[in-house]
């Protein structure tokens, strides 16, 4: 009856206690003096929401010096061997084949070197850290067990079995990969079959059991250890691959220091600008030389001298391509070679030059037909009988470019007929029947059927006196008179005022390459383009922003491309020691209001 308890008692306090993979702490040390132990179960043995169907009320207890006593040394054991388990020391008994569940007959060595068989726990090394095999084998039964690679988290033992049977609760006998074969080892799994972790037994705690493990990337593989701490199986200690870059480093785990595959980009600064380029490591030192081009004042090349990604940048580039004017052979872009283009600066791939003079092509010429009046105020540019100075004559046309026709040169004084010229110079009275029009718009007229005489009553509505230069024209005494001279200054400091044409109105001309500012007095450094002044990004400026409530203090900022000085640093705020309120702050005065 006791040897039935004594392994009921085995099957519970050993199966319980590692059979879930892990240990309720370390042992304490076996009662002394002949006290008897308190006899427990382990954790999970018969506690609310436990199953405990397959446990019996009576357990074995251990008297002092037997099989399971806790001892610290042989003497503490009736049959002189303690042995060392997950969970403490306890004595052992001597076998012959057979030893209780959990147990197994092994040679051990007795004091005196003397080689005797004794019950030794069957899954001492279960799941401990491990490098190689030898870690999971003590005893000779031990020799099918082997260290199993778990892959990046370490290796740790794992138990020969031939069914789930050999195996304690929580593992499962399963074909693993050892040394490129399959062997049959006890595995942790879960109670749904998948893969556990192993734990740290107070034993492998006690020894610091270690595994290597490893961290793996695109850029290599770098190894570490794992430890069996007091808090339980350390995380993985190798660092993570990274690309190598030049810092005097091992970085990608391969050995080598700065073995650089990936180009590292590095760059060249000074007041001009800042070039790009790769760094030439100086392998293990963490340095090395730029290799990139040294910035330099920006001048019309055809290079990027200060290397901000624009060649030529600030000269100027008429057709808006990759090269400047000094550089360009066709600066408008129109096929013609600058050399034999009339126009180079104009696109005219028709080389149209109407006057035949050396001033150059119609689209760049400022008078096409030499009548001394410039294109813009030239109602007819191509004709140079018709200009601003020609005299009205009987042909039908505006000679004199006043926006009329033959004004008054037919006129019979008749207002009841409308008179015309003829192209062949001649004049036409052309009777109106009922109401007649001298083509004043400052009168009214009615025409007397009777008398053939035209009634005019002068008016003061709003007319055109047919010059483009003034404005609010109004009649006056049966006449149109000019109003106000219109203002033809944009205020755009990229256009250039060319004045005001009767005909046309106000006339501007774009300006390249002219230093010009916004307006606003806050990033006044810009460039003219295409009518258009452009600040440059970043530039450093000044503005001012609000201070305090009565106040405004003058910070730094940067220019952004529409010439606006964005501030970089904000004023201090409004300090009042000790208020608790609203701190209000004018002229170096604080002002303190409680709320």
């Amino acid at each position: 009856m006791k040897r039935n308890l004594k392994l009921l008692f085995v099957v519970l306090a050993v199966g319980l206690l590692w059979g879930c993979g892990g240990s309720s702490g370390d042992s304490e040390p076996g009662p002394s003096d002949g006290d008897q132990p308190e006899t427990t179960l382990a954790d999970g043995a018969c506690e609310p929401g436990n199953d405990c169907s397959d446990v019996e009320e009576d357990v074995y207890v251990p008297e002092k010096g037997e099989f399971l006593w806790p001892c610290d040394s042989n003497d503490d054991c009736n049959e002189g061997y303690c042995i060392q388990t997950k969970d403490g020391n306890v004595c052992t008994e001597y076998c012959v084949t057979e030893c209780p569940v959990g147990w197994q007959c092994a040679e051990v060595n007795q004091s005196g070197g003397d080689l005797v068989f004794a019950c030794v726990p069957k899954f001492k090394q279960l799941c401990d850290p491990c490098f190689t095999h030898d870690d999971c084998i003590e005893f000779s039964p031990d020799l099918g067990n082997k260290c199993v690679d778990y892959g990046p988290t370490g290796k740790f033992c794992a138990a020969q079995c031939e069914s789930k049977a050999d195996c304690l609760e929580g593992y499962d006998c399963l074909d693993t990969p050892v040394d490129n074969t399959l062997t049959k080892q006890c595995i942790p799994v879960n109670a749904d079959g998948s893969p556990r972790n192993c734990e740290c037994s107070p034993l492998a705690i006690d020894l610091g059991k270690q595994s290597k493990c490893y961290n793996t990337s695109d850029y290599g593989t770098c190894y570490g250890y794992r430890s069996c701490k007091s808090d339980g199986l350390s995380e993985c200690t190798a660092e993570k691959p990274t690309v190598e870059i030049c810092n005097g480093q091992d970085d990608n785990c391969d050995g080598q220091f700065d073995n650089i595959t990936t180009p590292e980009v590095c760059e060249v600064k000074n007041e001009f600008g800042s070039c790009v380029g790769v760094l030439n490591c100086d392998s293990g030192l963490g340095t090395g030389t730029c290799e990139a081009p040294t910035p330099e004042k920006e001048v019309c090349d055809g290079k990027d001298n200060n290397c901000n990604g624009i060649a030529d940048d600030g000269f100027e580039n008429t057709d808006g391509d990759e090269w400047a004017n000094c550089v360009d052979e066709d600066d408008d872009n129109d096929t013609i070679l600058d050399t034999e283009d009339n126009c180079p600066l104009d696109k005219n791939t028709d080389q149209a030059n109407n006057d035949g003079d050396h001033n150059g092509g119609d689209e760049c010429d400022p008078d096409d037909d030499n009548d001394d009046t410039p294109d813009v105020n030239d109602c007819a540019p191509f004709d140079k009988n018709i200009n601003v100075n020609a005299p009205e004559i009987c042909d039908g046309k505006d000679n004199n470019c006043n926006g009329q026709i033959d004004e008054n040169l037919c006129d019979d004084g008749d207002l009841c007929t409308i008179d015309k010229c003829q192209s062949d110079g001649t004049c036409v009275h052309q009777p109106i029947p009922l109401e007649c029009d001298d083509g004043n718009a400052c009168t009214d007229n009615i025409c007397n059927p009777a008398t053939g005489q035209c009634k005019t009553t002068n008016n003061s509505a709003p007319c055109d006196d047919g010059n483009q230069c003034t404005s609010n024209d109004q009649c006056l005494n049966g006449s149109c008179k000019a109003g106000a001279p219109i203002n033809c200054d944009d205020g755009n400091p990229c256009t250039g005022n060319l004045g005001c044409s009767p005909l046309t109105g106000c006339q501007y001309q774009d300006l390249q390459g002219v230093y010009c500012n916004t307006g606003n007095g806050k990033c006044p450094t810009g460039v003219c383009s295409s009518g258009q002044c452009y600040i440059k990004s970043g530039e450093i400026c000044t503005t001012k922003v609000k201070k305090n409530l009565c106040e405004s203090q003058t910070v730094a900022g940067v220019c952004t491309g529409s010439g606006e000085c964005v501030p970089t640093a904000a004023p201090p705020n409004p300090n009042c020691p000790g208020c608790v309120g609203i701190c209000l702050n004018c002229f170096g005065f604080s002002f303190c209001f409680g709320v």
